[in-house]
């Protein structure tokens, strides 16, 4: 199977699909049945990130003919897969493989949800009508990263399958150490986009418990770049909230850094609106992190159950009552992490994701071109 991924990637910006596409098309060439390329629609690429695959840039196809003018066997693919939406370049390079008879599947990565379409209604409503809409009608399948997002999307009337992100586990010398040190450090590693990632709600929490939480020695870190001026908004809200002792601000963290900040903590938090499965948490748990989770991050659940981490309503007062948890609960914070970093290994495994995702292609594309609904372990 000759599969070309399209993704908005730079290498200087911090994204969900930065993060998870180039590896996952690295671990599916890993398949022997598998030819997998990747296509940078927007950005400078993932960089010199030693994957060793195949990367093509749409500014470099020829205007008019889109893949025909990529590389064999890139040229011919059996399947495309756009990750994310609301991208022109996705849009032309669509239309292109619909006339051409090449299937395409979309991952939109949260983008699709009924919460994320009440975002910025307007300028979506505008976009659907005038061209995704008629991207998501020739669409051979919707890929959902978690099954609470497959049925958030429920409603545009295609196919949907669920499979999940993937994440590599790190040597045991980065792994955490959760309830070792004195206090209790909670971590928010993403964009600094307050409504989105919720910490509005967040901050509400922390300053209801602010006494509780000095008295306990607890301290929160929030660490993304800013976006769309929501740096300036959240150190607003902890000046407002007189939070100043209590969370600290930071730039964005890569790498070992990254890896540096995990470790040197004890509980991940990530209190998301809405989101098709983050990265972030899902690095955090293969650390060793306990996750203290909303709904919103589509995983909140699935780490509850799993002994993992807390689910908790999106409030500020769910918020706060998780955190009071997570102090009650101090002493086993260990056995949480152990229990974090079982999921990964268990689940969300570079390989185990990559054969997941081409047999659910191959499910798919057994309906094509007649796309009638599929009725597998796959599609829904």
């Amino acid at each position: 199977m000759v599969i070309v991924h399209v993704a908005a990637i730079d290498a200087s910006k911090i994204s969900g699909p930065g993060a998870s596409v180039p590896p996952l098309v690295q671990a599916q060439n890993s398949l022997d049945r598998v030819e997998a390329a990747l296509l940078v629609s927007v950005g400078a690429g993932p960089g010199d990130a030693g994957l060793g695959l195949e990367v093509m840039h749409y500014s470099q196809l020829h205007s008019g003919g889109g893949l025909v003018a990529a590389p064999p066997p890139f040229n011919r693919p059996d399947v495309v897969v756009f990750h994310s939406t609301y991208i022109p370049a996705h849009a032309k390079l669509a239309h292109q493989l619909h006339g051409q008879g090449v299937p395409y599947i979309i991952t939109p990565r949260g983008g699709m949800t009924r919460q994320a379409q009440d975002s910025k209604w307007l300028k979506k409503r505008i976009g659907n009508l005038l061209f995704f809409n008629t991207v998501v009608q020739h669409a051979v399948a919707l890929h959902c990263l978690t099954e609470n997002e497959a049925k958030e999307t429920a409603g545009w009337n295609r196919p949907i399958f669920v499979v999940g992100n993937g994440t590599k586990l790190p040597p045991q010398r980065y792994l955490a150490q959760p309830g070792k040190r004195r206090g209790i450090g909670l971590v928010f590693i993403g964009r600094l986009d307050p409504k989105h990632k919720g910490l509005d709600k967040l901050l509400e929490a922390c300053a209801s418990i602010r006494s509780t939480l000095l008295q306990q020695q607890v301290h929160v870190d929030l660490y993304g770049p800013d976006h769309e001026g929501g740096e300036r908004l959240v150190r607003k809200q902890i000046r407002r909230l007189r939070l100043n002792d209590l969370v600290k601000l930071h730039g964005p963290v890569r790498g070992q850094e990254k890896q540096g900040v995990l470790a040197e903590s004890d509980v991940f938090v990530h209190t998301s609106r809405w989101e098709g499965q983050p990265n972030a948490v899902l690095e955090a748990l293969a650390h060793g992190l306990p996750c203290l989770l909303t709904p919103g991050t589509n995983m909140s659940r699935e780490v509850a159950l799993a002994g993992a981490g807390w689910d908790v309503e999106l409030s500020a007062a769910g918020i706060a009552d998780g955190i009071k948890r997570v102090l009650e609960e101090r002493k086993g914070l260990g056995e949480f992490g152990k229990r974090a970093r079982l999921l990964v290994a268990e689940k969300y495994d570079w390989q185990v994701i990559a054969e997941r995702t081409v047999e659910a292609y191959e499910a798919c594309l057994k309906a094509y071109p007649q796309q009638t609904p599929i009725a597998n372990d796959y599609c829904m």
